[in-house]
């Protein structure tokens, strides 16, 4: 009888401390897993309003209290420019656990083609010229934002933000006429990072 007791005793002593450790273990290996996820890939449907398609690759630093993106993206404003570009960008979140607002700066290149066309009188008419200028522009940026984190396993993010730089390089042509866009000067942008976490 005392040993089916001590047996029984044993199986209470072993089932008590499964129910207590049990739920523990399981929210260590949650919280394990919801850390793994320090990376995402993703893209900003709002550059699509100007024709501009965008994408991103970011992870978290310092334990979330940072992250590092690498933004890039192509952009053709008008029929005879083209614009390619890739960055880098430092975030520090006010928080410090990778979400809410963050701050920071960064950098973009940016190669640019322009196809540029004029008219020139030579030889009593009008002859149509045409050329093309390829120009590498550097746009220090800071930037500010909120990022949001979604999803069972916060699997989904979305960052808006807003930045603003000073592009170095002038996209210019041999008569002196400069492009609308990608040139030299301060420029503004506004971002929607949609991001899938892993």
């Amino acid at each position: 009888m005392k040993k089916n007791l001590r047996k029984w005793q044993k199986i209470v002593v072993v089932l008590a401390i499964m129910v207590f450790t049990l739920p523990a273990l399981i929210s260590t290996a949650m919280a394990q897993e919801l850390s793994r996820r320090t990376q995402w890939a993703g893209v900003n449907p709002l550059g699509l309003l100007f024709k501009i398609y965008a994408g991103h690759y970011g992870r978290y630093l310092k334990n979330r209290a940072a992250d590092l993106t690498i933004p890039f993206f192509y952009w053709h404003p008008v029929d005879d420019l083209v614009i390619l570009g890739g960055g880098v960008k430092y975030h520090i979140y006010k928080d410090g656990d990778g979400r809410g607002v963050f701050y920071g700066g960064g950098a973009t290149c940016c190669h640019v083609t322009w196809d540029y066309e004029w008219l020139e009188y030579e030889n009593y008419t009008w002859k149509q010229k045409t050329e093309r200028i390829t120009v590498f522009t550097f746009t220090p940026q800071a930037e500010v934002g909120y990022r949001w984190l979604f999803g069972k396993h916060n699997e989904l993010t979305i960052a808006p933000s807003i930045s603003l730089g000073s592009t170095v390089g002038k996209v210019k042509s041999s008569t002196g006429e400069e492009a609308t866009y990608g040139s030299s000067g301060f420029h503004w942008g506004l971002g929607l990072g949609l991001a899938y976490m892993f």
